[in-house]
C-alpha cells in the first residue's frame, strides 16, 4: 500500500514537473532547472517502481532507499528554488511513504 501512495505521488511529480518544464506561461519552462526537476521526478519514479516489484536483498534495498532519499530531497530543493510547490509536495508525500513502507517492511520481515 505504501510503495503504490509512493508510486502515486512520484508519478504525480513528475507531470507537475513536466508540466512547469513545458508548458508556456509557467515562469520556468525551458530553463534548465525545470529540466532538472524534471530528471529527479523521473528518477524517484523508477526508483520507487523498481523497488515495488523487485525483491532485492537487505542491502540492496537500504541503497536504492537511500538513492530516493538523495533524489527527493535535490528534486525537492530544485523545486523549491523554482517555485513549484505541487512537485515539492508530490516529492515529500512519495518519500514520507517510501520510508514508512519500508520500515512496516523491514519490521514485518524482523517479526
Amino acid at each position: 500500500m505504501y510503495f503504490f501512495v509512493s508510486f502515486i505521488a512520484a508519478l504525480a511529480g513528475v507531470v507537475f514537473a513536466a508540466i512547469a518544464a513545458f508548458l508556456p506561461d509557467t515562469g520556468v519552462d525551458g530553463t534548465l532547472g525545470a529540466f532538472l526537476a524534471l530528471v529527479g521526478a523521473a528518477g524517484l519514479l523508477s526508483v520507487v517502481g523498481l523497488l515495488a516489484i523487485t525483491r532485492f536483498s537487505t542491502f540492496a534495498r537500504r541503497a536504492f532507499i537511500w538513492i530516493a532519499v538523495l533524489t527527493s530531497v535535490l528534486t525537492g530543493l530544485a523545486a523549491w528554488f523554482l517555485m513549484q510547490e505541487e512537485v515539492l509536495v508530490a516529492v515529500a508525500v512519495s518519500i514520507l511513504a517510501l520510508l514508512a513502507g519500508s520500515a512496516v517492511t523491514e519490521r514485518k520481515a524482523t517479526a
